[in-house]
């Protein structure tokens, strides 16, 4: 009767498979952020994306170099999220960007915009979340 029994997993290797999948899952939000940020990032500083972001940001109201400013930092925040020791910083930047951009969209009641940072927002802060300090 022992050769009909079904290998199972000690409880070591269940939390192993676990601990493994949350990194991987980390590790896939990561670079899925980095990648969206850095283009988005790019879109804002170079070519002719860049012409259309300061007429967008200046018809919002913001000043002329603003498109500067949140192209820069979603370069280096979509960068510092695959850095593990600036991951946390990194996210929390994206969500404050995400906040900006989600407010300025209600604003100027364009809510079919509010969707892309909605969603973008939210993985930030899991990884936000997820990085947390442990006690």
């Amino acid at each position: 009767m022992r050769g009909d029994r079904v290998p199972t997993l000690n409880a070591f290797d269940e939390r192993h498979n676990v601990v493994a999948l949350r990194r991987f899952a980390v590790w896939l939000c990561a670079i899925f952020l980095a990648m969206v940020f850095v283009f988005a990032g790019v879109s804002k500083l170079v070519g002719p994306s860049a012409m259309r972001w300061a007429e967008r940001l200046m018809n919002w109201g913001y000043p002329a170099n603003t498109s500067y400013v949140i192209g820069v930092l979603e370069i280096l925040a979509g960068l510092g999220v695959l850095i593990p020791a600036w991951r946390r910083a990194a996210a929390a930047t994206l969500v404050v960007l995400m906040i900006g951009a989600l407010c300025t969209h209600a604003v100027h009641a364009e809510f079919a915009r509010l969707i892309p940072p909605l969603i973008l927002g939210g993985l930030a802060f899991l990884l936000y979340s997820r990085d947390r300090p442990r006690a």
